[in-house]
Formats: C-alpha cells, sequence, structure tokens
C-alpha cells in the first residue's frame, strides 16, 4: 500500500480493517511528528514516489509537490553524490540501501540523513516496489563534529606547548605514553610500575616520587618540575602536571598529563634570567645554553654591535619593546617565551651577527 494511501482513514471493509488502518496512519503521523523520520514508497520500475509528509518535511519540500528518484537524489551535497547517486541502481538490483548523506535543500540549507530502504521482489521474481525510511541525524553530526573540533583544538594546544602528553591507569601505572618512550627512550618495560622514574634525574627522583604518589593517594593535581634524560643522552628540565580523569561515582578512571618543555632553565629552586641558565663548564651546558636562546648580555651586546635601537630591533623581530626590556633585564620576574626568545635571536643572526656558546667560556657574541 503507497504511504499516502496508509496515511489517509480508509472506507471500512467487509473484514473490519478499518480500525487497522486508521490505527497504522495515527502510528505514522505519531512516528513523524517528532520530525526526523519520513517514509516512502514506489514502483521501482517507474519514475516518481510517494512521500510521506515526514519525508517533505526533511527535505523541505511542499507535501503536495510530486518527488521523483531523480530530484530527489539531485538533493545529495556534491560531495556525497559520487558515492551515493547509485541507490536507485541498487534498488532495481535487489540490494538493500544503508548510506549516510547530506542533502541541501531548496532554501539551502544542508542536512544530515540516513536512508534505510529495500526492494520488494514480484511474482516474475524481479525486484518491482521498493519502499525506505529516512531519518534526519543532523544533530548526531553537528555533536559529533563539535566533539572532534574540541578534540583538535586539545590536540593543537597540546602540540604548541607540550613535549609529551601522557596517561595512566587509575593507579599510577603507565599505559599510553608513546611520547614518553620517544622522548626518553625508555621501553614500555622499563616504564612499567615506577620505572619511567629512572629516566629522571637521580637529585630529583625523590621530590618527583612524593609528589605523584601524593597527587594519586589524595586523588589531587600533580605538578613538578624535574631534569629528564632524554634519548640524546642530555638532561633537560620539564614541567610535568597532570589530573585524574574521574567516574561518574567520583572513582578515578585514568590519570592524563603534560610535560612542558622549559629548555635550558633549571627553574627548580632559582630565579632570574641569569640564574635559571646553567654554568657553561661543559659540552652538555654549552648545549643547553644553545637550546635556552640567548642571555641578557647577549642581547644587550648583539644590539651595540649591530647599533640597533629598541624600537628597530622589536620590528626586525615582531616583538614588542616591553618584551625587549624583559629580556635584557637579568632581575626581571618576567621572561618571555623561548619561542619569543628565538624570534629576536633569529632577527640579530638575519642581521649579521652570531652568538657562540663554547664549553668553558661565558655566551658570546660576534660578528657573523
Amino acid at each position: 500500500m503507497p504511504i499516502r494511501a496508509l496515511m489517509r482513514p480508509q472506507e471500512p471493509s467487509e473484514g473490519g480493517d478499518a480500525l487497522h488502518a486508521f490505527s497504522c496512519r495515527h502510528f505514522l503521523e505519531f512516528v513523524e511528528d517528532t520530525g526526523k523520520v519520513g517514509f516512502w514508497s514506489a514502483d521501482l520500475r517507474a519514475e516518481y514516489l510517494d512521500a510521506s509528509p515526514g519525508l517533505s518535511r526533511i527535505l523541505g519540500l511542499d507535501p503536495d509537490s510530486d518527488l521523483t528518484f531523480g530530484s530527489a537524489f539531485d538533493m545529495i551535497h556534491p560531495d556525497d553524490k559520487p558515492a551515493h547517486s547509485d541507490q536507485l541502481a541498487a534498488l532495481r538490483n535487489g540490494q538493500p540501501i544503508n548510506r549516510e548523506f547530506r542533502v541541501i535543500r531548496p532554501d539551502r540549507t544542508q542536512r544530515w540523513v540516513r536512508h534505510h530502504a529495500e526492494a520488494i521482489i514480484g511474482q516474475d521474481g524481479r525486484p518491482n516496489q521498493g519502499m525506505g525510511v529516512v531519518f534526519d541525524v543532523t544533530a548526531h553530526h553537528e555533536a559529533t563534529n563539535a566533539m572532534l573540533q574540541r578534540h583538535d583544538r586539545l590536540n593543537a594546544l597540546i602540540s604548541a606547548t607540550a613535549a609529551v602528553l601522557w596517561t595512566t591507569k587509575a593507579n599510577g601505572e603507565p599505559s599510553d605514553m608513546v611520547q614518553w618512550m620517544s622522548l626518553t627512550g625508555q621501553s614500555f618495560d622499563a616504564m612499567q610500575g615506577l620505572g619511567w622514574m629512572n629516566a629522571i634525574h637521580p637529585e630529583d627522583r625523590p621530590r618527583t616520587h612524593a609528589a605523584w604518589i601524593t597527587a594519586v593517594e589524595h586523588t589531587a593535581i600533580y605538578n613538578t618540575d624535574y631534569r629528564l634524560l632524554c634519548a640524546d643522552g642530555i638532561y633537560r628540565w620539564f614541567n610535568a602536571r597532570g589530573a585524574p580523569v574521574l567516574n561518574k561515582d567520583g572513582s578515578v578512571r585514568e590519570w592524563v598529563g603534560v610535560c612542558l618543555n622549559v629548555p635550558g632553565r633549571s627553574r627548580y629552586g632559582a630565579s632570574g634570567a641569569e640564574a635559571s641558565l646553567p654554568s657553561p663548564r661543559s659540552s652538555q651546558a654549552a648545549s643547553d645554553f644553545a637550546e635556552a636562546g640567548l642571555t641578557p648580555g647577549q642581547v644587550r651586546a648583539a644590539r651595540g654591535l649591530l647599533g640597533l635601537s629598541k624600537d628597530e630591533l622589536a620590528k626586525l623581530a615582531h616583538v614588542s619593546v616591553s618584551t625587549l626590556n624583559r629580556l635584557e633585564d637579568p632581575s626581571s620576574a618576567i621572561q618571555p617565551r623561548h619561542d619569543t626568545v628565538m624570534a629576536v635571536r633569529r632577527a640579530f643572526e638575519k642581521a649579521g651577527v652570531e652568538f657562540t656558546f663554547e664549553a668553558g667560556r661565558k655566551p658570546g657574541v660576534r660578528e657573523a
């Protein structure tokens, strides 16, 4: 029975089927009143299909207008057409349809739909009738896209700020720490239990262990600094912080955290720009200096060597003058970010100077 016929009240027949038809009509009306579902039926050998009011509402069409297979499939989004324009051919071959795609309505608004359809085999053994149901799943896709956007934004933020993203089990045992293994060179087995602490400088392990155990036992925020032995054999300072992810009952499901790279800076127990830099007495210290960027003395010396004012340097490096003031002041409590320091360094090097970081000597500057 065509959809529209099913939706209309039927005259009583000798068998007393009027109540059944009336109930089916109201049932379909009840379902379609949600605004999220519509139905169709058609002779697959013809062009026109019989659409319910709910389907017309989803497609943004006048319920009294004629609908053909061609006009319906023309509404598929251009990007989705190559994969979904074969649906009528599939039905005519007796294949069921279960697809999701976008449609563009006459008012140019876009909707996501899920289309389920089946072919009915006639007495001649060939598919000659078809029926289908269309669901409006736009809200689901919008929610999914919003979640993916939040995920992408979080990943972008982590990529820009953190060297490592880590997760552990509820009891603090390592689980997903691929970036940690890449940074430290530890194997998965080596970092199990508290094995990950073996990559931390021996002087920093007791403090790190106490901070982590306290956080796990008290379901508290974890935040500490330590020197980490990287895969290239150099110790570097990191700020590690994490937080528990809770279940609805308040129990811990897992821990998630990051390790923030603090190049060349001995943040724990140090203060001031000069105090935060290691003494250049070894090749390792010289490497740390190079990673740190520039010392205040190097900035002042390079600017004097080139005869640049702070305004001129600020324009070359695309930073503010106040940033340069902080960069040249060894006692400043607020230090520029590492990428800002490196932008100033690149501006100097492009202008014709180079910076020296030699073991056993103070950081210097000279003409390139």
